[in-house]
């Protein structure tokens, strides 16, 4: 085989599968939630810019509305459970609700604390979104008033969350 047709065939091999790629993903045939079961934030949020407290730790942060209602209790309720069923993995977690002033009932979810809401969560009002050891917001999750729903978002924040966690480098 002569050096030219060797380097075609290379050539051939390399291209195909990227042409392949770039048609699926103009063409919307990729599934954008085939992996992740939250929504990616289109763009960047630095939620926690100073990367209050903890700096090692990643962090739930719900961020709650004016004055917490059904969905906002049934939101504390499940980021709690969520935090106390990851067990060994709570080292690497900070479960953090920003609110302009601190939510009724807080007091009761003993692994939950306030923080001062900022101008930037305004837009991810209601929501419970995971931040990044740097402060960015990356995917986020509606809150639902229904305790079984809000079941199924929890499980889907913890599948996201070990999954980021598992390939995250920055903190080895």
């Amino acid at each position: 085989m002569t050096s030219r047709k060797f380097f075609s065939l290379f050539l051939l091999c390399a291209l195909v599968p990227l042409a392949a790629a770039k048609l699926s993903l103009a063409m919307g045939w990729f599934s954008h939630h085939a992996v992740n079961k939250g929504y990616w934030l289109e763009h960047e949020i630095e939620l926690l810019p100073n990367a209050e407290a903890n700096a090692a730790a990643w962090r739930l942060v719900y961020v709650a509305p004016e004055t917490c209602a059904q969905a906002c209790q049934q939101a504390l309720y499940s980021l709690q459970q969520l935090y106390t069923g990851l067990g060994r993995k709570q080292l690497q977690i900070q479960p953090l609700v920003m609110a302009p002033q601190t939510p009724q009932g807080l007091h009761e979810f003993s692994a939950l604390h306030w923080l001062e809401k900022n101008i930037l969560a305004q837009q991810l009002q209601n929501q419970i979104v995971i931040v990044n050891r740097d402060g960015l917001a990356l995917l986020r999750y509606p809150v639902s008033e229904d305790a079984q729903q809000m079941q199924h978002i929890a499980k889907d924040i913890r599948t996201d969350l070990l999954r980021l966690m598992n390939y995250d480098r920055s903190g080895t």
